[in-house]
């Protein structure tokens, strides 16, 4: 048996998977599985071919990590002296000379909000125990793409464990898209941060954060009017009108999920996460890639 089982999903970008392949096949851990997930002829979402993954893995630790990577030869010995429940690992771009953002702050709405506040994600790869990820339900398949880490990791907090970065575990990552936004993923995202925070949060906590919830939306519809205003139709207005269909949905999911932590010890930022990114300037409107 495996002690590690590494699941890739593949959609579209045969030349990376190939490469990132080839570097694990490469790192010096050999006790370990790699699992590769296609999505390219028929796209269930990174969350749905993640749990598929998952199933058929046998090793005790699951490493989920992005196709466009690259990983160091001693990462997975690395990542088994990490001193937390859920792992990151430091991150580089592909060229090895910047480093990114490896562990992501979340807002009290579930935004991310840069490096703010106590890592509350990794991006672009998660080590967890195999207990742990059953335990809790693994992905939500409902969130399809963009976000099904942080909820998965919400879950994780709410279970009473730990998430951190193990700074000695490297990767590399094409990051050429990382802070580019279109129609379609902001529609996926916003979504994925309103269902998830109704599902989430405590109903206790879900009537103080929704009024604030509502303000800030307000503040940030009357902003994109005026700098993108083909968005509100094209991204917002179709995001609400698919949370407001599913909520039945989300009161199911809400009944599955384990709360062993109260609302108040969650880490969030106190930082507003789209406040963050509008002053920090660094989210652009691109064109559609990786969808």
């Amino acid at each position: 048996m495996p002690k590690i089982s590494i699941i890739l999903t593949n959609y579209k970008q045969p030349e990376f998977t190939k490469l990132c392949i080839e570097s694990l096949n490469n790192a010096s851990f050999k006790d370990k599985e790699i699992i590769l997930m296609d999505n390219t002829h028929n796209n269930i979402g990174l969350a749905a071919s993640s749990n598929k993954g998952a199933k058929q893995a046998k090793g005790e630790y699951l490493f989920f990590l992005n196709n466009d990577t690259l990983v160091k030869r001693d990462i997975f010995e690395r990542l088994l002296e990490s001193e937390y429940a859920v792992s990151g690992c430091r991150m580089f771009d592909y060229s090895g000379e910047r480093e990114l953002a490896s562990g992501i702050s979340l807002d009290r709405f579930g935004c991310p909000a840069g490096d703010t506040g106590k890592v509350f994600y990794p991006d672009g790869a998660i080590f967890i125990k195999r207990k742990i990820f059953e335990e809790i339900g693994g992905f939500d398949e409902k969130l399809f793409l963009y976000g099904e880490d942080r909820d998965l990791c919400w879950r994780v907090w709410l279970a009473g464990y730990n998430i951190g970065i193990c700074f000695d575990a490297v990767f590399y990552h094409n990051s050429s898209c990382v802070d580019n936004t279109n129609y379609y993923r902001r529609q996926i995202s916003e979504r994925n941060i309103i269902y998830s925070m109704l599902k989430n949060y405590s109903a206790i906590s879900l009537l103080k954060i929704i009024p604030q919830y509502i303000f800030w939306s307000i503040l940030e519809l009357g902003y994109i009017l005026f700098t993108k205003p083909q968005a509100l139709w094209k991204s917002y207005f179709p995001a609400y009108w698919w949370v407001i269909k599913n909520l039945k949905g989300v009161l199911r999911k809400r009944k599955q999920v384990l709360r062993r932590i109260d609302d108040r010890y969650i880490p969030f930022s106190k930082v507003i996460g789209k406040l963050y990114v509008l002053k920090k300037g660094v989210l652009k409107w691109g064109r559609k890639r990786y969808l």
